[in-house]
C-alpha cells in the first residue's frame, strides 16, 4: 500500500511538472517582443457620393508642397493603398508611417482637414499608432508608379504570441529567399484590438502571383508553413491593393 502511494504521488508530481512546463514556455514566448521600429497607421477613407479619384488627386496635388514640407520636418512616409482590381473604386486607405510621433502625424491630418479633405472623402483618422517592424525589406531601385500589397488583419489563437509565431515567420522567410520574387513584410501589432496583428505584403513585380503558384504554394514546405500559420494565428481577411506613395 505505501509503495502504492508513493506512486501515485509520483504520478500527480510529473502531471504538475508537465503542466508548469507547458505553462513556462507560454510565459517565456509572451516575453519575446518583436523589435519594433517604427509606427504605422491606416486611415480607411470613402469617396464622397458623385466624387472620384480625380477629385482626390486634385485635391492632393492642389496643397503637395505644403505636406511635403510638413512630412519632412515630422519624418512621415505617406502612401494612399486603392483597392486592386476595381474599376469602380470608392474606397482607400491612407497609410501614415512615422517615427512614434503622434503630434507629428496629427498636424498633417490637421492640414488635409483644413483644406477640406471631407468635401472629397470621409476619412477615419483615429491615431492607433501600430507598432511596426519590417520582417523582410528588399533593397531594390524600384521605379513603378504602384506597388501592389497585400493587407491581411489576423488575431492570435489561445495561448499564441509573437514568440510562438516567430519559429514559423523565420521559416516562411527563409523559404521564401530560395525564390528569384522580390517582396518586402510589414509586421504590424494591432493596438485598435487585443491580441491582433497586421500583416502588409508588398511585391514589386506584377507576376508575383504566377511566380508563388509555381515555385511555393504547391510544394511541401509551403502546406506545412500555412498549418503553422493557422495553428498560431486567424486571419480574418485579406485585401489586395495598389499602394501608391504620395511623399
Amino acid at each position: 500500500m505505501h509503495k502504492l502511494l508513493n506512486i501515485f504521488l509520483v504520478i500527480i508530481l510529473l502531471s504538475a511538472c508537465s503542466n508548469n512546463d507547458s505553462a513556462n514556455e507560454t510565459k517565456l514566448s509572451s516575453l519575446i517582443k518583436a523589435d519594433f521600429s517604427y509606427t504605422q497607421d491606416l486611415f480607411d477613407c470613402t469617396l464622397n457620393e458623385n466624387e472620384s479619384l480625380i477629385s482626390l488627386e486634385s485635391f492632393f496635388s492642389k496643397n503637395i508642397e505644403d505636406y511635403k514640407k510638413i512630412a519632412q520636418s515630422e519624418n512621415l512616409n505617406i502612401s494612399i493603398f486603392f483597392p486592386e482590381n476595381n474599376a469602380n473604386i470608392t474606397t482607400f486607405i491612407i497609410s501614415i508611417i512615422s517615427n512614434n510621433n503622434p503630434l507629428g502625424l496629427k498636424k498633417f491630418i490637421d492640414a488635409v482637414k483644413s483644406d477640406a479633405i471631407t468635401e472629397v472623402a470621409s476619412c477615419s483618422f483615429a491615431i492607433f499608432q501600430h507598432k511596426g517592424i519590417n520582417l523582410k525589406e528588399e533593397l531594390i531601385n524600384n521605379n513603378n508608379y504602384f506597388i501592389n500589397a497585400e493587407i491581411l488583419r489576423c488575431k492570435y489563437n489561445d495561448t499564441y504570441n509573437f514568440g510562438t509565431f516567430q519559429i514559423s515567420i523565420n521559416r516562411f522567410i527563409n523559404n521564401l529567399r530560395a525564390i528569384e520574387l522580390p517582396y518586402s513584410i510589414s509586421y504590424l501589432e494591432d493596438n485598435s484590438k487585443n491580441d491582433s496583428f497586421i500583416w502588409i505584403n508588398y511585391f514589386y513585380t506584377e507576376d508575383y502571383g504566377d511566380i508563388l503558384l509555381k515555385n511555393w504554394a504547391n510544394k511541401e514546405d509551403s502546406a506545412e508553413i500555412q498549418n503553422e500559420f493557422s495553428t498560431n494565428a486567424t486571419c480574418i481577411d485579406s485585401k489586395k491593393y495598389k499602394s501608391y506613395k504620395l511623399i
